[in-house]
């Protein structure tokens, strides 16, 4: 059954609104969640709400917080989230890095107190739009321990995702977008696989043995670490990618894993942007770019940012659909919100009732 997206992203603002957020940080946040649910994305969507409203009970997220300039001198700037919502710092973020970039070519911009921020992905394509080569780095201020250093089975990092962003110009109907956790899959699969009752991969967490741990249950109760990228043969690399993103966390003003043993997490980030006509011309980077593209393909391969394109364009087409567990735990949360759900989101929730929100570290 699919969801009138206006209705939804309405729904959500008001829901937000009773957290304590001024209507227009409610309304940038809704169309953030709104934005991942189009894109299939929904461990970053509206399912989030729950979790935000669990933060915003323990003091861990200030609904009326604003992001603020830090320091700024040159092409490297520092904003300072204040535990905000992080969709509000992040886009901060990357008009202030885009801004800068246009001016001088490069510039740098560290995020302290970011709170949550979000699908990196989405702020890889705002910078791509805004013309520029993209790249982030990010940890969680010490806080979301849930991942194993290679060779250990110990829970001592975050997932530390990356993103990295290439504008093409319109030669393609997308950008290359990447996005991913340091992790083989992020503390956010973790508890979709929780709340829809599907076994892990053998792959991707470890017991304390060494042995895999396929049962989601399990992990969120705190047995168990997510293993790097690359998992026990090669997870190295995930975990040297790991080390790089806490340590460009760590210097834009945020804290590293050691520091601090919070209960719950504020990332830190570290973004940077590139003006790539500095080095070539916009045309042909796109013409060399679809060429790429046009290569892969061949092969039965595409770029990094096809899917996400494909399936915001099914959304558009068919409609925004949202997991039954999504639209279980939204109904809950209107019920403690006192708050009226829509009538499409109440049938579905109505009929597939699952587990509430869950931590997944």
């Amino acid at each position: 059954m699919s969801i009138d997206a206006q209705l939804l992203q309405a729904f959500t603002v008001d829901m937000l609104g009773r957290l304590g957020a001024p209507t227009d940080s409610a309304a940038c946040v809704a169309e953030s969640l709104l934005t991942a649910d189009r894109l299939g994305c929904h461990t970053h969507g509206t399912g989030l709400l729950p979790l935000y409203t669990k933060m915003i009970a323990a003091g861990a997220l200030d609904p009326l917080a604003q992001p603020s300039l830090d320091a700024s001198a040159g092409s490297v700037t520092r904003i300072d989230g204040h535990n905000g919502f992080g969709q509000l710092t992040a886009g901060l973020a990357v008009r202030t890095g885009v801004e800068k970039a246009q001016d001088g070519g490069l510039s740098a911009v560290g995020i302290c107190n970011g709170g949550h921020l979000g699908r990196l992905g989405e702020w890889a394509q705002m910078a791509t739009s805004g013309g520029m080569l993209f790249l982030a780095f990010c940890n969680s201020g010490g806080g979301a321990r849930n991942v194993a250093p290679f060779g250990s089975d110990e829970r001592m990092l975050s997932t530390n995702p990356i993103a990295f962003g290439v504008p093409a110009f319109g030669a393609l109907a997308h950008d290359v977008i990447v996005d991913f956790a340091t992790s083989q899959v992020s503390g956010s699969i973790i508890r979709e696989h929780f709340l829809t009752g599907k076994s892990l991969h053998p792959e991707w967490v470890t017991g304390m043995k060494g042995e895999a741990l396929t049962d989601a249950r399990d992990f969120i109760h705190g047995q168990g670490a997510l293993l790097p990228l690359g998992g026990r043969v090669t997870g190295h690399k995930g975990y040297a990618l790991a080390i790089i993103a806490e340590i460009l966390g760590g210097i834009a003003g945020g804290l590293m894993a050691g520091e601090h043993d919070p209960e719950w997490f504020s990332n830190a980030a570290f973004f940077l942007f590139v003006d790539p006509q500095k080095f070539i011309p916009r045309e042909e980077l796109g013409q060399r770019i679809a060429g790429l593209a046009a290569y892969l393909q061949e092969g039965g391969a595409r770029l990094p940012g096809a899917g996400s394109q494909q399936r915001e364009k099914e959304t558009a087409e068919h409609g925004l659909e949202l997991p039954d567990h999504v639209c279980s735990a939204l109904r809950r949360l209107a019920d403690e919100l006192k708050l009226e759900i829509p009538a499409a989101l109440s049938d579905i929730a109505n009929a597939a009732d699952g587990p509430g929100a869950a931590r997944s570290w």
